[in-house]
Protein backbone atom coordinates (compact mmCIF):
# COMPACT_ATOMS: atom_id res chain seq x y z
CA UNK A 1 0.00 0.00 0.00
CA UNK A 2 1.54 3.40 -0.67
CA UNK A 3 -0.60 5.41 1.13
CA UNK A 4 -4.17 6.43 2.07
CA UNK A 5 -6.10 7.76 -1.10
CA UNK A 6 -7.92 11.09 -1.89
CA UNK A 7 -10.75 9.15 -1.12
CA UNK A 8 -9.77 6.97 1.75
CA UNK A 9 -9.07 10.63 3.50
CA UNK A 10 -12.16 12.03 2.45
CA UNK A 11 -13.89 8.84 4.04
CA UNK A 12 -12.38 9.10 7.10
CA UNK A 13 -13.11 12.65 7.63
CA UNK A 14 -16.58 12.25 6.60
CA UNK A 15 -16.56 9.28 9.06
CA UNK A 16 -15.88 11.61 11.99
CA UNK A 17 -17.37 14.81 10.96
CA UNK A 18 -14.10 16.37 10.45
CA UNK A 19 -13.81 19.74 8.15
CA UNK A 20 -9.81 20.37 7.91
CA UNK A 21 -9.47 24.09 9.02
CA UNK A 22 -6.97 26.10 7.15
CA UNK A 23 -6.40 28.57 9.82
CA UNK A 24 -5.24 25.29 11.36
CA UNK A 25 -2.94 24.42 8.77
CA UNK A 26 -4.34 20.92 9.18
CA UNK A 27 -3.43 19.00 5.97
CA UNK A 28 -3.08 15.33 6.82
CA UNK A 29 -0.28 13.14 5.50
CA UNK A 30 -1.39 10.77 2.82
CA UNK A 31 2.43 8.43 1.59
CA UNK A 32 3.83 5.79 3.40
CA UNK A 33 6.75 6.63 1.61
CA UNK A 34 7.14 10.19 3.09
CA UNK A 35 6.42 8.32 6.46
CA UNK A 36 9.05 4.97 5.91
CA UNK A 37 11.68 7.76 5.02
CA UNK A 38 10.91 9.96 8.78
CA UNK A 39 10.84 6.50 10.11
CA UNK A 40 14.57 5.79 8.40
CA UNK A 41 15.82 9.34 9.37
CA UNK A 42 14.50 9.25 13.58
CA UNK A 43 15.81 5.81 13.74
CA UNK A 44 12.93 4.77 16.20
CA UNK A 45 13.70 1.36 17.96
CA UNK A 46 11.72 -0.24 20.65
CA UNK A 47 14.39 1.27 22.86
CA UNK A 48 12.54 4.32 22.36
CA UNK A 49 9.76 6.35 24.25
CA UNK A 50 8.57 8.83 21.44
CA UNK A 51 6.41 12.01 21.27
CA UNK A 52 3.88 12.76 18.34
CA UNK A 53 2.45 16.44 18.16
CA UNK A 54 -0.86 16.03 16.24
CA UNK A 55 -1.44 12.52 15.07
CA UNK A 56 -3.90 13.58 12.56
CA UNK A 57 -5.62 10.54 10.94
CA UNK A 58 -2.69 8.38 12.57
CA UNK A 59 -0.41 7.65 9.28
CA UNK A 60 2.23 7.98 10.89
CA UNK A 61 1.47 7.41 14.99
CA UNK A 62 0.57 3.86 13.62
CA UNK A 63 3.88 3.53 12.16
CA UNK A 64 5.72 4.72 15.35
CA UNK A 65 3.53 2.40 17.79
CA UNK A 66 4.86 -0.51 15.74
CA UNK A 67 8.46 0.38 16.43
CA UNK A 68 8.72 2.57 20.17
CA UNK A 69 8.56 1.46 23.15
CA UNK A 70 5.81 4.20 23.86
CA UNK A 71 4.13 6.37 21.44
CA UNK A 72 2.41 9.53 23.62
CA UNK A 73 0.17 11.40 20.48
CA UNK A 74 -0.98 14.95 21.33
CA UNK A 75 -4.23 15.92 19.37
CA UNK A 76 -6.02 18.71 20.42
CA UNK A 77 -9.42 18.24 17.94
CA UNK A 78 -11.43 15.87 19.35
CA UNK A 79 -12.87 14.65 16.55
CA UNK A 80 -9.60 13.36 15.74
CA UNK A 81 -8.80 12.22 19.07
CA UNK A 82 -11.46 9.52 18.79
CA UNK A 83 -10.27 8.47 15.26
CA UNK A 84 -6.87 7.73 16.99
CA UNK A 85 -8.24 5.67 19.12
CA UNK A 86 -10.19 3.61 17.13
CA UNK A 87 -7.18 3.90 14.62
CA UNK A 88 -4.75 2.84 17.01
CA UNK A 89 -6.80 0.35 19.45
CA UNK A 90 -4.93 -2.64 18.50
CA UNK A 91 -1.69 -1.07 20.37
CA UNK A 92 -1.48 -1.21 23.65
CA UNK A 93 1.60 1.57 23.98
CA UNK A 94 -0.18 4.38 22.88
CA UNK A 95 -1.20 7.30 24.80
CA UNK A 96 -2.85 9.47 23.27
CA UNK A 97 -3.88 13.34 25.04
CA UNK A 98 -6.30 15.35 24.45
CA UNK A 99 -4.97 18.63 24.54
CA UNK A 100 -2.93 22.10 23.17
CA UNK A 101 0.47 20.74 23.02
CA UNK A 102 1.58 24.26 24.05
CA UNK A 103 -0.20 24.04 27.53
CA UNK A 104 -0.42 20.47 28.28
CA UNK A 105 2.40 18.91 30.16
CA UNK A 106 4.71 17.24 28.10
CA UNK A 107 5.84 13.31 28.80
CA UNK A 108 9.07 12.32 29.20
CA UNK A 109 10.46 10.84 25.66
CA UNK A 110 13.52 10.79 24.50
CA UNK A 111 12.89 10.96 20.66
CA UNK A 112 10.20 13.58 19.04
CA UNK A 113 8.69 12.42 15.69
CA UNK A 114 6.14 15.08 14.25
CA UNK A 115 4.66 16.15 11.24
CA UNK A 116 3.56 19.50 12.94
CA UNK A 117 0.64 21.27 12.85
CA UNK A 118 2.09 24.51 11.18
CA UNK A 119 0.08 26.84 13.12
CA UNK A 120 1.96 26.18 16.41
CA UNK A 121 5.40 25.61 14.63
CA UNK A 122 7.48 28.11 16.10
CA UNK A 123 5.61 27.58 19.65
CA UNK A 124 6.08 23.93 20.10
CA UNK A 125 9.60 23.93 18.77
CA UNK A 126 10.73 26.50 21.65
CA UNK A 127 8.76 24.44 24.20
CA UNK A 128 10.26 20.84 23.56
CA UNK A 129 13.94 22.80 23.86
CA UNK A 130 13.10 24.72 26.37
CA UNK A 131 11.22 22.05 28.54
CA UNK A 132 11.93 18.16 27.20
CA UNK A 133 15.47 16.27 27.55
CA UNK A 134 15.15 14.49 24.03
CA UNK A 135 18.22 13.22 22.43
CA UNK A 136 16.70 13.77 18.71
CA UNK A 137 13.63 15.40 17.33
CA UNK A 138 12.77 14.54 13.32
CA UNK A 139 10.37 17.34 12.64
CA UNK A 140 7.88 18.27 9.89
CA UNK A 141 7.43 22.27 8.85
CA UNK A 142 6.94 24.46 6.04
CA UNK A 143 9.51 24.36 3.41
CA UNK A 144 9.92 28.76 3.81
CA UNK A 145 9.76 28.05 7.98
CA UNK A 146 12.53 25.22 7.84
CA UNK A 147 14.61 27.65 5.68
CA UNK A 148 14.96 30.09 8.32
CA UNK A 149 15.76 27.44 11.06
CA UNK A 150 18.58 26.38 9.05
CA UNK A 151 19.42 29.83 7.64
CA UNK A 152 23.13 30.65 7.41
CA UNK A 153 24.62 34.48 8.43
CA UNK A 154 23.80 36.75 5.27
CA UNK A 155 21.63 34.84 3.68
CA UNK A 156 17.93 36.37 3.04
CA UNK A 157 16.20 33.68 5.19
CA UNK A 158 18.62 34.85 8.36
CA UNK A 159 16.24 36.10 11.11
CA UNK A 160 15.53 36.21 14.63
CA UNK A 161 14.15 32.33 14.37
CA UNK A 162 17.43 31.01 12.99
CA UNK A 163 19.44 33.27 15.99
CA UNK A 164 17.37 32.02 18.51
CA UNK A 165 17.38 28.04 17.31
CA UNK A 166 20.61 28.10 16.74
CA UNK A 167 21.10 29.15 20.40
CA UNK A 168 19.53 26.15 21.23
CA UNK A 169 20.31 23.78 18.86
CA UNK A 170 21.86 21.82 16.57
CA UNK A 171 19.32 21.20 13.20
CA UNK A 172 20.13 19.47 9.64
CA UNK A 173 17.79 19.37 6.52
CA UNK A 174 17.07 16.25 5.76
CA UNK A 175 14.61 15.84 2.77
CA UNK A 176 11.76 18.08 0.75
CA UNK A 177 8.19 17.22 0.62
CA UNK A 178 5.97 17.73 -2.07
CA UNK A 179 2.57 19.48 -1.19
CA UNK A 180 0.99 16.78 -3.35
CA UNK A 181 1.78 14.27 -0.65
CA UNK A 182 -1.28 15.86 1.59
CA UNK A 183 -5.23 16.37 1.86
CA UNK A 184 -6.49 18.69 1.32
CA UNK A 185 -2.99 19.85 -1.29
CA UNK A 186 -1.41 22.90 1.13
CA UNK A 187 -0.52 25.82 -0.94
CA UNK A 188 3.21 25.35 -0.46
CA UNK A 189 5.95 22.31 0.01
CA UNK A 190 7.21 21.19 3.59
CA UNK A 191 10.50 20.18 4.62
CA UNK A 192 11.74 17.27 6.90
CA UNK A 193 14.49 18.26 9.69
CA UNK A 194 16.47 16.69 12.28
CA UNK A 195 16.84 18.79 15.55
CA UNK A 196 19.35 18.03 18.22
CA UNK A 197 20.20 19.77 21.84
CA UNK A 198 23.05 22.13 21.14
CA UNK A 199 25.95 21.20 23.56
CA UNK A 200 28.84 22.85 21.82
CA UNK A 201 30.40 25.87 21.58
CA UNK A 202 29.64 29.08 23.79
CA UNK A 203 26.48 29.86 25.74
CA UNK A 204 25.83 33.51 27.28
CA UNK A 205 25.79 34.08 30.60
CA UNK A 206 22.07 34.95 31.11
CA UNK A 207 19.99 33.19 28.23
CA UNK A 208 16.98 35.55 29.07
CA UNK A 209 19.26 38.46 28.50
CA UNK A 210 20.51 37.07 25.45
CA UNK A 211 17.36 36.50 23.78
CA UNK A 212 15.79 39.82 25.16
CA UNK A 213 19.18 41.20 23.04
CA UNK A 214 18.21 39.27 19.86
CA UNK A 215 14.24 40.63 20.02
CA UNK A 216 15.44 43.75 20.72
CA UNK A 217 17.90 43.78 17.52
CA UNK A 218 16.01 42.26 15.17
CA UNK A 219 13.61 44.50 14.70
CA UNK A 220 15.32 46.27 12.27
CA UNK A 221 17.29 42.95 10.58
CA UNK A 222 18.42 45.15 7.92
CA UNK A 223 20.10 48.16 9.42
CA UNK A 224 23.67 48.37 10.62
CA UNK A 225 24.58 46.82 14.20
CA UNK A 226 25.30 50.81 15.03
CA UNK A 227 21.86 52.33 13.99
CA UNK A 228 19.64 49.73 15.49
CA UNK A 229 21.43 50.02 18.43
CA UNK A 230 20.63 53.59 18.72
CA UNK A 231 17.09 53.06 18.15
CA UNK A 232 16.71 49.95 20.54
CA UNK A 233 18.64 51.73 23.26
CA UNK A 234 16.41 54.79 23.16
CA UNK A 235 13.39 52.80 23.11
CA UNK A 236 14.35 51.01 26.93
CA UNK A 237 15.40 54.39 27.75
CA UNK A 238 19.01 54.10 27.70
CA UNK A 239 21.85 57.39 27.35
CA UNK A 240 22.83 57.92 23.95
CA UNK A 241 26.12 57.36 25.11
CA UNK A 242 25.22 53.80 25.82
CA UNK A 243 25.85 52.94 21.89
CA UNK A 244 29.25 54.06 22.02
CA UNK A 245 30.13 52.41 25.47
CA UNK A 246 29.19 48.97 24.37
CA UNK A 247 30.78 49.45 21.05
CA UNK A 248 33.99 49.98 23.22
CA UNK A 249 33.39 46.90 25.17
CA UNK A 250 33.05 44.51 22.08
CA UNK A 251 36.07 45.80 20.00
CA UNK A 252 37.91 43.42 17.87
CA UNK A 253 34.88 41.73 18.04
CA UNK A 254 32.80 43.99 15.66
CA UNK A 255 32.74 47.11 15.07
CA UNK A 256 28.92 48.31 14.42
CA UNK A 257 29.26 48.89 11.29
CA UNK A 258 28.85 45.15 10.27
CA UNK A 259 24.27 44.37 8.91
CA UNK A 260 22.76 42.71 11.46
CA UNK A 261 21.43 39.93 9.00
CA UNK A 262 24.97 39.13 8.90
CA UNK A 263 26.35 38.82 12.65
CA UNK A 264 26.83 35.43 13.65
CA UNK A 265 25.85 33.66 16.97
CA UNK A 266 28.80 33.87 18.88
CA UNK A 267 28.72 37.97 17.86
CA UNK A 268 25.76 38.07 19.38
CA UNK A 269 26.65 35.84 22.76
CA UNK A 270 29.33 38.64 23.33
CA UNK A 271 26.94 41.28 22.47
CA UNK A 272 24.47 40.11 24.53
CA UNK A 273 27.32 39.22 27.33
CA UNK A 274 28.70 43.19 27.49
CA UNK A 275 25.03 44.48 27.74
CA UNK A 276 24.58 42.19 31.13
CA UNK A 277 27.86 43.97 31.89
CA UNK A 278 25.99 47.23 31.43
CA UNK A 279 22.70 46.07 33.14
CA UNK A 280 25.05 45.46 36.00
CA UNK A 281 26.76 48.91 36.01
CA UNK A 282 22.97 50.05 35.97
CA UNK A 283 23.05 51.81 32.67
CA UNK A 284 20.68 49.32 30.69
CA UNK A 285 16.96 48.45 32.24
CA UNK A 286 17.43 44.56 33.77
CA UNK A 287 14.59 42.85 31.67
CA UNK A 288 14.30 40.10 34.07
CA UNK A 289 12.95 42.92 36.63
CA UNK A 290 9.36 41.88 35.81
CA UNK A 291 7.60 44.54 38.80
Amino acid sequence: MSGLSEANVRALLKKYSINPSKKAGQSFLTSHQIVREILNHSKVTGDDEVLEVGGGLGILSRQLAREAKHLTVIEIDPRLVQALKEILKEYDNVTIVHGDALKVQLPTANKIVSNLPYSIASEITFRVLQEMKFESATMMYQKEFARRLVAEPCASDYSRLSLDISYLAEIKKLFDVEAKYFYPIPAVDSTVVNIRHRTVGSFAKDSEVFFWVVRGLYSYPNKLLRKALRIWFKLIGCEKECVDDLLEKIEGVVSGDERLRCLDLESLIEIADNVMLMIDEGKVPDPRNKS
